[in-house]
């Protein structure tokens, strides 16, 4: 494999990213075009050097050979050396301030490039993920999620930087072999095999590059990895007195990435020592060779062999450059797919929702042979049924994995069915728009989800147009008016990281405002009080015995004792539905049920 063909994967990798950066087009044609001129006046400026050197002491017409000062005499006859001399030397600052006033200019376009990309980026990842399946958030952990959000999000702004300034080096370089291609073509076929031969020897390091760049991204994502695990239990941690164990932990995985780190900047740092040592010692024995296949036969003159060696001077840092940004670009590509990914997961749901808007339910929720299967092909519900009346009580009742919250998650579009069809009313809930399906079915969760947040942000999650009746409405509801009337800051009070300034009961309790305020007829309660203590649970069960009032409730049931009032108790064995009816009929029955509330009667 030579250096072409990682060039060829930085390509295929800029093919991917482009749907990406599509939206920034105008910017790359400006940068392009800039950089263009920045080597046009680049190259003019340096190649009328020695012509000017070449007229000092010297009449015009002594060194009219050369075809800069020819051309010059044409426009400007007439003129003394010493004048051609000045006009050449106001040329060539003229063309470097140009120059150089163009690169600040086009500078400020990468900058501006890049920061607009990161930002679009960013936008690209979080909407990615908002429409991704809930399988992602099950398999990936919250530390995954950041480093590519973070890490990689950045080393891909590297990469862009970096071929940007490869696009202004390649054009610099390009002009530079123009000119000394046409000044004399057999010398710059030797310096073009050089170059090739310093391209074929980095390739072994490119590839290293590469492989190191990959083991990097990997050991840094379990990095990442573990410090969101131990950081978001942090109380488990020191209350176990786990403090120790867990740095143990830390030390190794960084050590582990430090190692990959150190090997690529290794590897990263031999391009430019090799690539320049090739290149020079290729260069000098050329020059050397050139006094006799060029300048004694005539077909270069000595003045233009120091026009090639002062091209060479310009141009080899280039190559060198050039050779060592590839490395770089390669090394950060890693990241660039990592990123990629994660930007292209599939989407959620794969076909569209509808635009119907979802009002009161009316007649009931039907559920009919719906099968939910997990990656790998574990079915997390097999072929259930079930109708759910309008304004009942519905419980779901089973042991642990059992199926109650995939179900739950079915009911709100949070998975889709892998068979079978789930329809309200006749209609199938599929055709429903997000917003009025969101609207109309709330959920209350076992724990529940706090934002770093006042109350108000809190309890408007998903409802921002929400008026101020609604939002006292739905503290009413939630018998919250007691807690907000004893904060300094009322309904405007932080929460803290997770609810951390609330206790249990004023968290549930917030969760409950929140699932109130948009007044939805379905309420999927997923057992809002088993984690509280007896007092905070009495509070709780006040406020969701007054929400349930009038509408149609599901409820995922841990403490069977919550469900004796119940409408409809459905018993959930392995995916199943093994038994259903009232609390009276199903322990008359002796089944399953029966056997769950024995084991719930042992465990009090």
């Amino acid at each position: 494999m030579n250096s072409i063909s990682r060039v060829g994967e930085i390509r295929a990798v800029m093919a991917r990213l482009r749907a990406h950066v599509r939206y920034h087009r105008s910017l790359f044609v400006a940068y392009f075009v800039l950089a263009t001129s920045v080597a046009f006046f680049e190259t003019a400026g340096i190649g009328l050097i020695i012509p000017m050197i070449s007229l000092m002491g010297s009449a015009p017409e002594a060194v009219n050979g050369n075809p800069v000062i020819r051309y010059a005499s044409r426009i400007l006859p007439g003129r003394s050396a010493s004048e051609y001399v000045w006009i050449f030397g106001l040329v060539i600052i003229a063309a470097i301030v140009t120059k150089n006033v163009l690169t600040v200019l086009n500078r400020y376009i990468m900058a501006r490039l890049t920061c607009e990309l990161t930002s679009s980026l960013r936008e690209s990842f979080f909407d990615s993920l908002s429409r991704a399946h809930m399988d992602v958030f099950d398999t990936r952990n919250s530390g995954d999620i950041l480093n590519a959000f973070g890490l990689e999000v950045g080393r891909t702004r590297n990469f862009v930087e970096l071929l940007l300034i490869l696009c202004q080096l390649g054009v610099v370089t390009a002009f530079y072999a123009t000119g000394l291609f046409l000044l004399s073509w057999p010398f710059m076929v030797g310096v073009l095999l050089t170059v090739a031969i310093a391209g074929y020897i980095n390739a072994v390091r490119f590839r290293r590059i590469t492989v190191q760049s990959g083991l990097q991204v990997s050991s840094g994502r379990k990095l990442m990895g573990y410090l969101g695990d131990v950081f978001s239990g942090f109380r488990v941690v020191r209350g176990n007195g786990a403090e120790s164990q867990c740095r143990e932990g830390f030390m190794r995985r960084n050590d582990e990435l430090i190692q990959y780190e150190e090997r690529s900047a290794f590897v990263s740092g031999t391009l430019l020592p090799v690539t320049e040592t090739v290149i020079v010692t290729g260069t000098i024995l050329l020059l050397i060779q050139s006094n006799s296949w060029l300048i004694q036969t005539g077909r270069l003159s000595v003045e233009g062999l120091m026009t090639l060696g002062l091209g060479l001077v310009r141009m080899f840092p280039l190559v060198n450059q050039f050779y060592t940004l590839i490395g770089q670009a390669l090394y950060y590509s890693g990241g660039v797919v990592e990123l990629l990914r994660w930007l292209e997961l599939p989407r959620f749901p794969e076909k569209p929702f509808g635009d119907a808007t979802l009002g009161p339910v009316r007649q009931s929720i039907r559920i009919d042979h719906v099968t939910v299967e997990y990656p790998g092909g574990k079915k997390g519900i097999d072929d259930v049924s079930l109708e759910i009346p309008a304004g009942r009580t519905v419980a779901l009742v089973g042991a642990s994995g059992s199926g109650k919250t995939t179900l739950a998650s079915v009911l709100l579009r949070l998975r889709a069915p892998s068979s079978g069809s789930i329809r309200v009313d006749g209609v199938d809930y599929w055709r429903y728009s997000p917003s009025s399906w969101h609207r109309s079915v709330r959920m209350v969760e076992q724990g529940a989800f706090l934002l770093n947040d006042s109350i108000r942000a809190n309890i408007l999650l998903g409802s921002p147009d929400a008026t101020e009746e609604q939002l006292k409405a739905a503290l009413s509801l939630a018998y919250l008016d007691p807690v907000i009337g004893s904060l300094p800051e009322g309904v405007d009070s932080p929460v803290g990281e997770g609810g951390a300034l609330l206790s249990g009961g004023q968290r549930q309790r917030v969760s409950i405002a929140r699932a109130m305020v948009q007044n939805p007829s379905v309420l999927i309660l997923d057992e809002a009080t088993s984690a509280l203590d007896n007092v905070s649970e009495r509070e709780v069960q006040l406020a969701l015995d007054r929400v349930r009032v009038g509408r149609t409730v599901i409820v995922i049931a841990h403490r069977l004792r919550t469900v004796r009032d119940a409408d409809l108790v459905v018993v959930l064995e392995q995916g199943r539905i093994v038994e259903q009816g009232t609390w009276n009929q199903l322990t008359q029955k002796q089944g399953k049920f029966s056997e769950l509330v024995a084991a719930s009667q042992l465990h009090q």
